[in-house]
């Protein structure tokens, strides 16, 4: 789990995932988050009048956007906390067509990632007070095209 205080913002609020709604992420969403996403494919030309191919080299490399599973886990008192709980972090993720702002620190540095909830893809509830799901998004614009630490990718 990132280190520290992870927040979402919905354009309208900001929410302490853990404060507001119970929840943490799990141990390889770190991974997840940083891993790089895949390069477009550069433009390029087969002529049958010359060998190989010819590939633009003078263009910088662009990124396809990407999808992101990260799995969460949410403690509750009861399960109408749970329920509560479950019901008030899915109305955040899916309250603008804008998406979310997941935000966390690491190491001193501060991470954020604009993300679009897509769907729930497993969902799993013990005891009526712990439950174990993972949750897909769609990150448009992965990093603005940069990779660093600072991920600001500003819309």
């Amino acid at each position: 789990m990132p280190r520290g205080t992870c927040t979402i913002y919905n354009w309208v609020t900001n929410y302490d995932l853990k404060a507001d709604f119970g929840i943490s992420l799990s141990d390889g969403a770190i991974s997840t988050l940083l891993a790089p996403p895949a390069a477009k494919e550069r433009i390029s030309n087969e002529s049958r009048l010359e060998d190989g191919r010819r590939i633009d080299t003078f263009t910088e490399t662009r990124f396809q956007s990407r999808e992101i599973t990260l799995e969460m886990h949410l403690i509750a008192d009861s399960f109408e906390q749970y329920m509560a709980r479950w019901r008030a972090f899915l109305a955040a993720i899916t309250a603008t067509g804008q998406g979310i702002r997941l935000s966390f620190n690491i190491y001193g540095q501060t991470m954020r990632f604009n993300l679009q909830y897509l769907s729930c893809t497993q969902f799993a509830v013990y005891n009526g007070t712990l439950g174990k799901f993972a949750v897909r998004f769609v990150e448009r614009r992965p990093s603005n095209g940069t990779i660093n630490l600072n991920m600001g990718n500003e819309d």
